[in-house]
């Protein structure tokens, strides 16, 4: 897909330059301004309406995209947004999104949004859409970006810290006795996971671990997906003590891997991950993991933009970093070590 970097290079000109041809909002020598019309003609480039056809009147309504609405954790964060757009924002409604992780999901997305003159937009980014989300917010669509961030974006962003609730959760592990942990990786473009991949391996530094290739595994973020590979773990002759499980997916994978190679958890394997599930009182054996607050993140990421639309907040950007907690259960094997 044709972005606004792409027409400027080929002018060799500014994404601002270029910007300023597309809405007539400064003058352009005309020699360069030839330059941008004849590349965006060469490229067919369209640009996306989604901020441009913003009427200067709010239209009370909002977009919530998220990367996977089958994902739990993203359920919850939708549900705190709908508890202040809703109950205590009176007046407005939201649009919901769903992308499943496809970059062109998002951008076919962002195109029906427009259509409906959203006021602002709460974005869990699908990854690859950096330079057209700049130049949405170039346009003057107020955007949250909610649980990954945008490396080049300078946007208001609702986020844990990935990498310190990875660190917590395998130094647990190694701390009960776990020496051999490996890591089932969920395979997504998101910023999060390499974070929490990070915390894995510097939990593993701290103790003077290092974990080999053949512990670090990847997945599809889905649950069959997460089984095959789980399982493929578990076939080894030397196989790890635990398995660290990147998200939900990842951990539900690894639970149902154990379960149809007839072996035991924790007593022959041993599982933490991050993210709590609704039925985990109910999972046997209950799941040890590192709880994020999804649904406060939602409510953040409204009360923000709700602020930012209204300009009651004309500040820079912020970054806000919600608390984790693990929730240390029977998956891990430490209430065992307990006589539990």
């Amino acid at each position: 897909m044709t972005t606004i970097r792409d027409v400027a290079k080929a002018a060799r000109a500014s994404t601002a330059t270029v910007s300023h041809v597309l809405n007539g909002s400064r003058f352009v020598a005309a020699e360069t301004k030839k330059r941008v019309e004849d590349a965006i003609r060469t490229l067919n480039y369209r640009p996306h309406g989604i901020a441009r056809s913003l009427r200067r009147s709010r239209t009370g309504t909002i977009g919530v995209m998220v990367s996977d609405i089958a994902n739990p954790f993203f359920a919850d964060l939708v549900l705190g947004v709908e508890d202040v757009v809703h109950r205590d924002a009176g007046g407005y409604n939201f649009i919901l999104c769903n992308t499943e992780e496809n970059r062109d999901k998002e951008c076919m997305y962002f195109d029906v949004l427009s259509q409906k003159r959203i006021d602002g937009l709460i974005l869990a980014p699908a990854g690859g859409n950096d330079e057209v989300i700049k130049d949405l917010m170039a346009r003057g669509l107020p955007l949250v970006c909610v649980d990954r961030e945008i490396a080049e974006v300078q946007a208001d962003t609702i986020v844990v810290d990935n990498r310190a609730a990875a660190l917590t959760l395998v130094r647990h592990l190694v701390a009960i006795g776990h020496r051999r942990i490996a890591v089932l990786r969920a395979r997504l473009n998101a910023n999060s996971i390499d974070e929490r991949v990070n915390g894995y391996v510097d939990a593993l530094a701290e103790a003077g671990l290092t974990p080999s290739a053949s512990d670090m595994a990847e997945s599809a973020s889905n649950v069959d997906d997460a089984c095959r590979i789980a399982s493929d773990l578990l076939k080894a002759r030397d196989r790890p003590d635990a398995i660290f499980c990147t998200n939900n997916f990842m951990t539900l994978g690894a639970m149902r891997a154990i379960a149809e190679m007839g072996l035991r958890c924790p007593a022959d394997i041993a599982v933490a991950g991050i993210d709590d599930l609704p039925w985990t009182a109910g999972f046997r054996p209950r799941l040890t993991v590192i709880a994020q607050p999804g649904r406060a993140m939602g409510r953040e990421a409204a009360r923000l933009l709700l602020d930012r639309i209204a300009k009651r907040r004309t500040d820079a950007p912020v970054r806000t970093v919600l608390p984790t907690e693990l929730h240390v259960r029977d998956s891990c094997g430490a209430n065992k070590l307990r006589g539990i």
